[in-house]
């Protein structure tokens, strides 16, 4: 049920350093033309002065079309690391490649930055195939072009040009990391695993080659192994959200469901995304903690509402709750999103039956786990019309048993002032909640869900 994201080797970043740190293809420089700066590569001069020098080359009249071209591929490259530069460095290689059909620098850049904004990764493939006509001995241009087939999920294709870089460029770290990738989404775990090893023996500080290889780990059972790269990347780099939301994945694959969910809030207090709240669901929802599930889905779903995993596993939550029509609605939610998605498939199977037998609802959660999933109340008690409203909506249900078991669990964690406030503000929810009930403007479901919200980040 857990979503899982296998991610390359953090590729802006790394390009940005790579280029900044001289450019490894090495070509001559430039002549000069600005008084003070150089328009060549690898030069310490800040961004603004270089992009003068440069611009100087291209505006000359006497500098050849090959020295343009050369000094729009510097300037393009700048622009293309700045940010809001994208759309500007892609037309000045567009110039240079006008300028000089030769320029292999130009195709490959070109090609690599096309992927990076998202552009079409046709277009980046031919360009990056066309810096290898033009050189055939670019370990660079070879690797970039085998990052694109991954994306495209030719992963034949991009095994073959990683190692073909390889073998142009025996220490190419960045290589190996890709390729265990590729690796990975094959499902050649081993393997992945044993180029991450290289990739890191290379260069150890890559703090994504190791969640990457946690990953692998993970497929292969190794949990110990996973859990140790997972805490090792987030040590190495504690900034980056999928680092605790990967670790997260690890704990909840061990069963250790209360580490998963300490290290998804971090994840979402960093970055909320749509898969960090799917997969914190999916362990509240192994916790049987139904009505935060429904809650961290429900908010998934508000950020990225085509993330068909969330509705996959929102329709399994669904049937728990014997909301059966919701569930069909959103299996078939999610089929539309991913047609492969064959638990989706199995689930859509499963449901049409259960209706076909039963009826689109049920009096009472189908699965049910052996832990209470109704309200947090007596139903054959319940006399104010609120409580009955909640008592025949299985989704109001979950949410008013998590806000109790949320309020519990806070309550035996507060002292003093702490714990009188919290006991303060749940009667005023309560007498609110009672109160305005049935009133214009007065959404039960919402006020629920809030309260549930306020709890679990009082919590946090």
């Amino acid at each position: 049920m857990h979503t899982v994201r296998h991610s390359l080797s953090s590729r802006s970043s790394y390009r940005t350093l790579r280029l900044a740190a001289g450019f490894v293809l090495g070509l001559g420089a430039l002549p000069a033309f600005a008084a003070d700066t150089d328009c060549t590569w690898g030069s310490k001069a800040p961004p603004a002065e270089l992009i003068t020098a440069c611009t100087a080359v291209i505006e000359q009249a006497s500098s050849s079309p090959k020295d343009q071209s050369m000094a729009l591929v510097v300037r393009a490259d700048i622009r293309a690391r700045t940010p809001g530069g994208m759309t500007q460095a892609l037309k000045d290689f567009d110039r240079a490649i006008a300028l000089d059909g030769k320029n292999a620098r130009a195709y490959r850049l070109r090609g690599d930055y096309l992927r990076v904004a998202g552009g079409d990764a046709n277009k980046a493939a031919a360009d990056l195939s066309m810096a290898i006509s033009l050189d055939p001995n670019d370990a660079e241009a070879y690797e970039e072009r085998g990052v694109v087939y991954v994306t495209q999920r030719r992963l034949d294709r991009a095994l073959a040009d990683f190692d073909q870089a390889i073998r142009l460029k025996p220490d190419f770290a960045q290589a190996y990391a890709d390729r265990g990738v590729a690796f990975y989404l094959r499902g050649d775990n081993e393997k992945a695993v044993r180029d991450y090893d290289e990739a890191i023996r290379l260069d150890p500080d890559r703090p994504r080659t190791f969640t990457n290889r946690g990953a692998a780990y993970k497929k292969l059972g190794q949990m110990d192994k996973a859990l140790a790269d997972d805490s090792e990347a987030i040590r190495r780099d504690p900034k980056v959200p999928e680092y605790y939301d990967n670790r997260g994945l690890t704990y909840a694959a061990m069963k250790e469901y209360d580490k998963a969910i300490a290290d998804y809030d971090q994840a979402i207090k960093m970055q909320p995304k749509a898969n960090f709240l799917t997969n914190r669901g999916d362990a509240y929802q192994y916790k049987n903690e139904l009505g935060s599930a429904l809650s961290d889905y429900d908010a998934a779903l508000r950020l990225d509402p085509d993330f068909a995993s969330t509705y996959n596993n929102r329709a399994v939550l669904f049937k728990k709750m014997g909301e059966r029509a919701k569930a069909l609605a959103d299996y078939e939610a999610a089929l539309r999103l991913n047609p492969g998605n064959e638990n989706a498939a199995e689930g859509r199977r499963a449901m049409l039956a259960e209706i076909k037998k039963f009826g689109a609802e049920a009096p009472r959660p189908l699965n049910a786990p052996s832990e209470r999933s109704g309200p947090s109340f007596d139903c054959a008690t319940a006399r104010r019309e609120v409580e009955k409203v909640i008592c025949a909506d299985p989704q109001l249900s979950v949410l008013d048993l998590g806000i109790s078991q949320g309020y519990a669990k806070l309550l035996k964690s507060s002292r003093g002032r702490a714990a009188a406030e919290l006991r303060s503000t749940q009667r005023d929810f309560l007498s609110e909640r009672n109160a305005r009930f049935g009133k214009p403007g007065y959404d039960l479901r919402l006020a629920l869900q809030r309260r549930l919200d306020t709890l679990r980040d009082a919590a946090d």
